[in-house]
Parts: C-alpha cells; sequence; structure tokens
C-alpha cells in the first residue's frame, strides 16, 4: 500500500487492473474475469472509466514513466474506481482482498486532508519565522562584534611582535607569523605550516588542503598557495586569528 503509485483520472482517484490485483493478492485475470462474468453489474462512469484512442493516448502522458512504458502498446485502458474496487473485493470474497479494501478506502481513496490553519495561526506563524530571523541576525551581529574586536587586538599585536612584517598585505603578514612561529618553536618552516593546518582544521571544522585543491579546480589556478588561497577565498582573517593564537601559545 506504501508504495502504491496515485493514479487521477477526472480529479478521482482510480487504480488499474495491475494495482488493483497487487493490492488483492491476486491475478489480473482474476479482476478481468470478474468484469466479463459479470459486465451488467459494473457501470462505466461509476465503477469504472474505459479510456482508448486518444483520450488513452493524453491519459498516458500524465503518467509516470515505468507506467507509460508498461502501458506502451495498450489499445485500451480500464481503470477502477473506488466503486469498482469494492464490487472486485466483493465478488473476490478473500480475507486479503476485504482487509485491503478498508485499506484502499481510509488511506487510497479518501486520504486524510491536511489540517487547515486559521489566519491567526498563519500569523502567529509569520511572526514567529519573524521573531527567529531577528534573533539570528542579532546574533551574526554580536560575533561579528567580537570578530572586530579580535582583529583590532590582532592588529594591535602585530604592531608589537619582533620579527613580524607589519607593513603590506595580509597574506605578507601571515607568511611573517609562520616564520616567526617556526623560529620561537624550533620548528622547520615547513612544519611550522603544519602546526597551522592542524590548527585551522581543529579551529573552523574543515581540511583546509581539500577546500584550497578544490577551490584551485574550480577556477582553474596551479601552483595555488595556502596563504593565497586563503587571501582570495576570504578567509585570511581566520587564518590571522589562528596562526596569532599558535604565537601566544609558544610566548606561554
Amino acid at each position: 500500500m506504501e508504495n502504491l503509485a496515485v493514479i487521477e483520472y477526472k480529479e478521482e482517484r482510480v487504480l488499474t487492473t495491475e494495482q488493483l490485483a497487487q493490492v488483492y493478492g491476486c491475478e489480473g485475470s482474476n479482476i478481468q474475469d470478474n468484469y466479463r462474468k459479470n459486465t451488467e453489474r459494473f457501470q462505466e462512469g461509476q465503477h469504472f472509466f474505459k479510456l482508448n484512442g486518444e483520450t488513452l493516448k493524453e491519459f498516458k502522458l500524465r503518467l509516470p514513466e515505468n507506467f507509460r512504458e508498461a502501458l506502451k502498446f495498450a489499445p485500451s485502458l480500464i481503470l477502477w474506481t473506488r466503486r469498482g474496487a469494492s464490487r472486485h473485493c466483493k465478488m473476490l470474497g478473500t480475507d486479503q482482498a476485504w482487509d485491503m479494501f478498508d485499506q484502499l478506502e481510509e488511506n487510497y481513496f479518501n486520504p486524510k486532508a491536511l489540517p487547515t490553519m486559521s489566519h491567526l495561526e498563519v500569523l502567529q506563524g509569520t511572526i514567529n519565522q519573524l521573531v527567529e530571523q531577528d534573533h539570528r541576525i542579532h546574533r551574526l551581529e554580536l560575533e561579528n562584534e567580537k570578530r572586530d574586536e579580535k582583529m583590532d587586538v590582532l592588529d594591535s599585536r602585530l604592531d608589537t611582535l619582533n620579527g613580524v612584517c607589519t607593513t603590506g598585505d595580509k597574506q605578507q603578514k601571515l607568511n611573517s607569523m609562520i616564520r616567526l612561529y617556526a623560529v620561537k618553536a624550533g620548528l622547520q618552516y615547513s612544519e611550522a605550516w603544519r602546526h597551522f593546518k592542524q590548527a585551522y582544521n581543529l579551529a573552523y571544522h574543515t581540511n583546509v588542503n581539500l577546500s584550497k585543491k578544490r577551490y584551485a579546480e574550480k577556477y582553474n589556478i596551479k601552483n595555488l598557495s595556502l596563504p593565497a588561497y586563503l587571501t582570495q577565498a576570504g578567509y585570511i582573517d581566520d587564518a590571522l586569528l589562528v596562526a596569532d593564537k599558535l604565537l601566544r601559545g609558544v610566548a606561554a
């Protein structure tokens, strides 16, 4: 039942013979035999719709692809309504047919309508969304203020750090900070960069090498250095904060 594809015709839910047989646990030929032997008990327009010609061709175009393929060469098609499904259930008379018709009637032919909201509830929902949006904006503003404060402190520290290039752009400052960190920590320059990348990944829950690689591939940039990537991608301020934290750790 859960995987039963919904088919509608003339704004009414219907079932193909194959669908009805699948639900009732019988063969399609059983459904066809019931109809053929009791045609007087099935009224077109009430118990079923019979489609052929242009009507069938247009109907097929509205079906899911798997249905269209299965009915590709069908010259006609019978669609069973709720009353038709009920009549077949009575003719089959099996426990499964009766049980499944109850489910069809409740979940397929008469699906539960989604609860509608009053104008007041809609208005309240809109207000709640606006309030939540305002809270998010406020949190972002606070985060940006804290970030600006950190950058002010960092700029001040850069002006007093010995060995750090305080002139030039931020990319040069980052290189100078990592170089100073290598000296103070007694590390090779390449090892100092490895420490920086580990700290950066931990701080921002990322993989900076992978991000750099994807960025270079996206913009077709060859031999992209890490400082250049951080600058071009807009992460240089984040990188400076990480480098400053490394330096303060060595100083401690």
